[in-house]
């Protein structure tokens, strides 16, 4: 600059080739539909030459600072992304997701960059995330039951007759016929179905109905079912002793405490460690009768203790009684 005039000094003619990203890791995520989507992904910040998922992109030689800080970008303005350092380990970096979801049917896609410094210079790792909005189902169930109340999707095709096959991400907890095929028209189908927990907590599960007759593999209809159970009040419990790497047989006294004869169905939460001798899957006790349960134990090869859930259900399999059974392994 001379007298406030600019004076041209210096030209620098700069060729960019954009090459395409080398992503580390997908991430596809389904939620429902006017909701917030909160993710936190847990990231190892200990970088060293080759070590790490990440260690390629490090020099040869060059070594990271243990427990660095990371600090993440996303591509997209309507996702917001933040990394903190973990509470128990100084190595363990916490990345925060977090997305408002709109309607069912909507998609986005978008990019993650984690950068070794505040300046966006040396890439960590590079994240490829797909957000789908779908319906949402609330459910709620006891483990060792079968709820059947309010399990039905209402289906309907506003362009043409369609036929359309019903999958589950978890086919053991949430039963559908997906053998059959569902003729759907410009009438309301209901779809029953049976949700039936395996284990305590909380899961998504998602179910698609997809084309029958082949012609695309994308859903034409897709539900998001957040289910919760829990665990009935155990009534009773044992202990047992059982050696290491043999199978056993044990059996338990149960009384009908009915003034009528009953039909009890029998149900474990672990069916590979613990099945019901001779597939007695139902137990037929005269009024305020007596009859034995008999147990049949897999074998375990590690020693140790664990404990299994022995539900005894009526005709409509609802839990009349919970037995916990605790195993020693010696």
């Amino acid at each position: 600059r001379n007298g406030g005039g600019d004076v041209l000094v210096y030209v620098l003619n700069v060729l960019v080739r954009p090459r395409a990203m080398v992503v580390d890791q997908v991430f596809r995520f389904y939620h429902g539909e006017k909701d917030f989507l909160k993710k936190r992904v847990l990231v190892d910040s200990l970088v060293s030459g080759g070590a790490s998922a990440a260690g390629w992109r490090q020099p040869l030689g060059l070594v990271s600072d243990a427990g660095a800080r990371k600090h993440a970008w996303a591509s997209s303005t309507s996702v917001i992304v933040s990394s903190i350092a973990n509470a128990h380990d100084s190595r363990v970096e916490e990345v925060h997701l977090k997305y408002r979801c709109e309607n069912a049917g909507d998609s986005v896609s978008f990019y993650v960059v984690l950068y070794n410094d505040a300046y966006h210079t040396s890439v960590y790792e590079i994240w490829q995330c797909h957000i789908s909005t779908l319906q949402r189902m609330d459910l709620q169930g006891f483990v060792g039951e079968i709820e059947r109340q309010g399990c039905c999707f209402t289906l309907r095709s506003k362009h043409g007759p369609k036929s359309v096959t019903a999958f589950a991400s978890h086919p053991a907890e949430l039963v559908l016929d997906s053998t059959s095929t569902l003729q759907l028209g410009e009438q309301v189908v209901e779809v029953p179905f049976q949700y039936q927990p395996c284990q305590a907590g909380r899961r998504d599960i998602l179910v698609n109905f997809i084309d029958a007759s082949g012609g695309s593999a994308k859903p034409l209809y897709s539900w998001l079912i957040s289910a919760r159970a829990k665990v009935p009040l155990v009534s009773k419990r044992y202990d047992i002793r059982l050696p290491i790497g043999k199978p056993c047989n044990k059996k338990i006294m149960y009384t009908n405490p009915y003034s009528s004869d009953k039909v009890f169905r029998l149900r474990t939460d672990q069916p590979k460690l613990l099945s019901f001798r001779d597939n007695q899957g139902e137990l037929a006790i005269a009024a305020k009768g007596q009859q034995y349960i008999g147990l049949r134990f897999a074998s375990r090869r590690a020693g140790g203790s664990t404990q299994v859930l022995v539900f005894i259900n009526d005709e409509h399999d609802r839990t009349e009684e919970c037995l916990c059974v605790s195993i020693q392994y010696q």
